[in-house]
C-alpha cells in the first residue's frame, strides 16, 4: 500500500466530519490524490485498517487532536511535503 493509498484510509477511520475539515486545508492537487485513491477503495478488512491507524499514531497522530496538527502528520509520510503520488527523492545522510 503506498503513502495516498494510506491516507485516504485513514481519512476513513477518522471519519467524514474530521477527514473533511482536514482536507479544508489541503491544496487542490493534494485533495484530488486522496479523493483518487479514496474512489478505488473497495472494502477495508479490520486488519488493514488497524495497521494503517498504527502507523499514523506512530507518527504522532491521536484522536483529539485538530485539523492542522492532523494534516502535519499526514504530511509526516511524504517527508513533511505535500500529498503527492510522485515519490520524493531522499539522499542518505552522511
Amino acid at each position: 500500500m503506498n503513502s495516498v493509498q494510506k491516507v485516504a484510509v485513514f481519512f476513513i477511520i477518522i471519519g467524514l466530519e474530521k477527514g473533511k475539515k482536514v482536507m479544508d486545508m489541503m491544496d487542490n492537487a493534494e485533495i484530488k490524490n486522496v479523493l483518487a485513491e479514496l474512489g478505488k477503495l473497495a472494502e477495508l478488512s479490520p486488519q488493514v485498517q488497524e495497521t494503517v491507524l498504527h502507523e499514523f499514531e506512530q507518527l504522532g497522530y491521536h484522536h483529539d487532536m485538530n485539523p492542522a496538527e492532523i494534516l502535519y502528520v499526514v504530511r509526516q509520510l511524504f517527508n513533511g511535503g505535500k500529498i503527492s503520488n510522485t515519490p520524493r527523492v531522499t539522499f542518505p545522510k552522511r
